[in-house]
């Protein structure tokens, strides 16, 4: 499988130590160049870096210029490319956390998935063994937008 993952959910997974079990859910990870600059001054960046190296990360820029220009008006540069790239590609899944990018991906047919989706079924592959309240709190320390009670729903669902 082979995903186009937007900065939040690398953030995300990069701060909590996970970004490498993703290798587990997908053979490709499809980083947008917008989102590669958006994280350049994050230390998530190194690993980024490194996944490329070992050859699970992509670093791609849409040529889709005109659904680029649509999707901007209303969704940041990585959100937008993100998107553009899932379907430029024909990617499985596009990784985004942003409700309005979420819902627009989901208009144009392009399956979604957040950063705690993928920690739940990281969870339920036994591949992460840390606590799920443990998982929130560190989230929601490090700025993550939710709140313990909902991401708790999800990551026990």
């Amino acid at each position: 499988m082979k995903a186009t993952v937007d900065s939040s959910v690398l953030i995300a997974l990069g701060k909590l130590g996970y970004l490498k079990l993703a290798e587990a859910l997908f053979d490709k990870l499809v980083v947008p160049e917008s989102v590669l600059a958006e994280i350049k001054e994050d230390q998530v960046c190194i690993e980024v870096n490194k996944l490329t190296e070992d050859g699970l990360v992509e670093v791609v820029k849409s040529s889709k210029y005109d659904l680029l220009s649509l999707l901007s008006s209303s969704l940041g540069k990585g959100e937008s490319e993100t998107i553009a790239l899932a379907l430029e590609l024909g990617t499985d899944a596009a990784l985004l956390d942003d409700l309005r990018a979420r819902k627009t991906a989901r208009r144009l047919n392009v399956k979604v998935m957040g950063t705690l989706g993928l920690l739940k079924v990281l969870i339920d592959l036994k591949l992460i063994k840390e606590e799920p309240e443990g998982l929130c709190e560190k989230l929601i320390n490090q700025g993550f937008w939710t709140d313990a009670e909902s991401c708790l729903k999800i990551l026990k669902g």
